[in-house]
């Protein structure tokens, strides 16, 4: 937490957070596991989503949600579109990029 102290003192606050936030969400080596659900976010979205690459850290917890994903997004009512588009306007309104 020092590290990230001192660099604070020279660069924006923005840019630590963004450094921060990339350096928790990177995996040494994903399994294979990891990797078909990185898959599946890149198609998606463009890109593997943060959300995505934290929870890879803990295998049951990105089971389970992309357990309660697939189902909302095969038997749910709200066609892809709008999905999207409120997954985007959440981010956005808690000032997250995604």
């Amino acid at each position: 937490m020092g590290a990230v102290r001192a660099a604070g003192a020279s660069g924006s606050a923005e840019s630590l957070g963004e450094a921060y936030m990339a350096q928790i969400a990177q995996i040494e080596r994903p399994g294979v596991l990891a990797r078909a659900f990185f898959k599946i976010g890149e198609r998606m979205f463009g890109q593997v989503p943060t959300p995505e690459r934290l929870m890879a850290q803990r295998l049951p917890l990105m089971l389970g949600i992309g357990g309660l994903y697939g189902a909302i997004e095969w038997f749910g009512r709200i066609d892809a579109q709008l999905r999207a588009l409120l997954n985007v306007q959440v981010a956005a309104l808690y000032g997250v990029p995604y």
